[in-house]
């Protein structure tokens, strides 16, 4: 039984000697030129064969007809494109109504100063007239919109 121990003590002696040896080797090998080329040829390869299946899943999508990452993308950026030009309609019909009003309250000012000279002078039927005109007027550019 004594020989024991002394066994456990070699094979743990011979362990650890097999371990700083290889911890020197993969040190010495990690410092080289060789290992950094390895790893970035490694890694091009990884990339590439990364590329190849997502390209390949693409092609499996576009033939299944379904809508793929490529479609979302290219569909969000015409939605983008609709939507800006939709708010420079928008704007350009504000800033022509607020000039539509702005001709439209300066006529009815004009309408107003007319109808009360002609008041003035012939009394109050000149005044129901203009004001029939100036209804109508404004009825039927109402209807023109």
């Amino acid at each position: 039984m004594a020989d024991q121990p002394d066994q456990q003590d070699r094979a743990r002696q011979i362990m650890e000697d097999a371990e700083k040896q290889t911890a020197s080797a993969m040190e010495q090998l990690v410092h080289s030129n060789a290992f950094g080329e390895l790893l970035a040829r490694s890694t091009e390869n990884v990339m590439g064969l990364t590329k190849i299946g997502f390209d390949t899943f693409d092609l499996i999508v576009r033939n299944l007809r379904l809508a793929g990452r490529k479609d979302v993308v290219r569909l969000g950026q015409q939605l983008a494109r609709t939507e800006d030009k939709l708010e420079r309609v928008l704007q350009e019909l504000e800033r022509l109504r607020d000039e539509t009003e702005a001709a439209r309250s300066a006529a009815e000012r004009s309408g107003k100063r007319q109808s009360r000279s002609a008041s003035n002078g012939s009394g109050s039927r000149s005044r129901s007239s203009s004001n029939g005109r100036s209804k109508s007027s404004s009825s039927s550019r109402s209807r023109s919109k």
